[in-house]
């Protein structure tokens, strides 16, 4: 196909969800605009992004989130932001959908923010692997065999080639590899959240993804937090407040032994 060649120019980041996790918090503000330290979660995935090579970033959001557009204006010169607004919650499908004439039938990258990811920046990782294969390519994470059911779950093939995704199995998982909300996908996935026929419910991106015909994932190390429920976000918060202030180890030890 003629887009096949095409390196990575473009990142979609979908931040109209409603935080549950995190409410009330998330009553009045998004949780993407959490602070870690003081500076917004948003504000380091966009750096990673950026640092990635990427300068042209579209932001998904809902209603209540116009602060996300006050943030960012003019904090990013030399990249160009723009945004959409889902305006029902219909899944993660439709959600993509929304930035299609920002995609314009290019490879791009796809960020969920619920994941940060430290020491390591996953989406510099996927975008070489794309660069490299041409093939859409999913980050994974190994985690214990015991929590796979609260994961999307990755089903190996051959190296790093695999058949798809299984969404939170019961038993018998098929790896012990979680894929995290980071893909590079090519465009070609629109067709198929077009062409989704389920009907009822929600629309999720990853059942557009399991239809495509190639797949590869890279296996990321970096400190993964998931911080759109209250313990993630309270060890990314330790982790970095450790890494800025030793001194913050000590109050933290005297802490533990009271």
């Amino acid at each position: 196909m003629k887009n096949k060649k095409q390196n990575i120019r473009k990142a979609v980041i979908l931040c109209a969800g409603k935080g549950t996790r995190m409410m009330p918090y998330t009553k009045s503000q998004p949780k993407e605009m959490l602070p870690i330290q003081t500076t917004p979660v948003l504000q380091i995935i966009v750096e990673q992004v950026v640092e990635a090579g990427i300068k042209e970033i579209f932001i998904v959001i809902s209603d209540n989130k116009e602060c996300i557009i006050n943030h960012f204006k003019d904090l990013f010169p030399d990249v160009k932001i723009s945004y959409g607004k889902q305006l029902k919650m219909e899944g993660t499908g439709p959600a993509t959908m929304i930035a299609k004439d920002f995609i314009n039938r290019e490879p791009f990258l796809l960020i969920f923010p619920d994941e940060l990811m430290l020491e390591q920046n996953p989406y510099k990782i996927l975008i070489n692997d794309y660069n490299k294969y041409h093939t859409t390519v999913l980050s994974s994470y190994k985690v214990p065999l015991e929590v796979a059911h609260r994961y999307g779950i990755i089903i190996p093939k051959k190296g790093n080639e695999i058949k798809g995704i299984v969404e939170k199995p019961k038993d018998n998982p098929p790896s012990n590899l979680a894929s995290l909300g980071t893909y590079v996908l090519v465009p070609e996935v629109l067709d198929n959240i077009r062409e989704h026929t389920d009907g009822e419910g929600e629309i999720f991106i990853v059942d557009a993804i399991n239809k495509l015909p190639k797949l590869r994932h890279v296996e990321l190390t970096g400190k993964r937090f998931d911080i759109g429920n209250p313990i993630g976000f309270a060890q990314a918060m330790t982790y970095t407040t450790l890494k800025a202030n030793p001194e913050f180890k000590t109050w933290l030890q005297d802490l533990i032994k009271e």
